[in-house]
């Protein structure tokens, strides 16, 4: 677990769901099943693992979004209040069910479609009833995998405070005219892979041409930190102009869902804490790293000692 000191508070609005996860040696192709697959059922959603990998990390997590009043609602629940995350704001529907999303995953490659069930219902009354603890939080880390009108909302509120965004545009839509200006607007952090920042920019993204394509998005956005991730070839990132390459660290395979999410959590940890751009991007790294070498999602999200433990042999092969 993160260790007892207060890191940087933040309220992470987004989903969480139930991730049905079906393993395989290659993902299947329109109209083909493939064989001898795996299937396992674990907590996720993109804004639940966030805000549990922020805690891991040393921060402190608020999780604000809806859940069905249900068995999965019920776990994924507890799976939040077992890392640690404050679930205070998270509101029960009644009407709607938990959300769910069905992920295929073979090696390095994954795809899914989510079901945001209850989680899509997130109001704007909903978002005022958490105005106090956006205000006050260091930062507001949103997603696209609920509506982006109500994510526009709610980084309004924290602009006006002057409390920072950090925005993950994933899933990303085509083109950055179909995110909300206001949203854009106030974004102080934007954290994409590259399949992401190829969706936004119009183009492809590949490593050779990543610093043109991070400096493209800081500029056309109008944002001065962005992270482009990519895989096994590293990250790339940009702030205040300055462009930096962070190599990706060897890691052996075994489950790729959540690495991502360990990456920005416990990247932007550091990058909350006022560590310099290269040391967050490479804590981050380490944390992706370790998250694919383990199987599950919450369970396969590293802690700070762990990232730690991980850099210290590093440095020291």
């Amino acid at each position: 677990m993160a260790d007892d000191r207060r890191g940087p508070g933040v309220v992470v609005l987004g989903s969480v769901h139930m991730d049905l996860i079906a393993a395989a040696d290659r993902l299947p192709g329109p109209g083909e099943s493939v064989r001898n697959g795996v299937f396992t059922r674990a907590a996720g959603g993109k804004g639940g693992n966030q805000a549990c990998q922020f805690v891991l990390a040393g921060g402190v997590a608020r999780m604000l979004t809806r859940l069905g009043d249900d068995d999965f609602g019920r776990f994924l629940l507890h799976g939040l209040e077992a890392k640690g995350v404050d679930t205070t704001l998270v509101v029960r529907d009644l009407d709607a069910p938990t959300g769910a999303s069905t992920v295929f995953v073979a090696d390095e490659d994954y795809c899914s479609i989510i079901a945001p069930g209850a989680a899509a219902n997130l109001s704007e009354t909903d978002v005022e009833a958490a105005r106090v603890a956006i205000e006050a939080a260091d930062a507001l880390v949103l997603q696209l995998e609920l509506p982006a009108a109500i994510s526009a909302y709610a980084a309004a509120i924290a602009a006006e405070a002057g409390t920072r965004v950090i925005f993950n545009a994933s899933p990303a839509p085509e083109g950055v005219a179909a995110l909300p200006g206001a949203l854009l607007g106030a974004t102080s952090l934007l954290v994409v892979n590259r399949v992401e920042a190829g969706r936004l920019l119009g183009r492809g993204v590949e490593s050779a041409d990543a610093e043109a394509a991070v400096a493209a998005l800081s500029a056309d956005l109008g944002i001065g930190t962005v992270v482009v991730t990519l895989g096994g070839e590293g990250i790339v990132a940009i702030q205040d102009g300055i462009i930096r390459r962070q190599p990706a660290f060897a890691a052996t395979v075994v489950d790729a869902v959540g690495a991502g999410d360990a990456f920005l959590g416990t990247f932007a940890t550091g990058w909350l804490e006022g560590m310099p751009l290269d040391v967050a991007l490479c804590r981050g790294a380490a944390a992706g790293a370790l998250a694919v070498s383990r199987s599950g999602v919450y369970d396969a999200l590293p802690d700070r000692q762990a990232v730690d433990r991980f850099l210290a042999e590093t440095a020291a092969s």
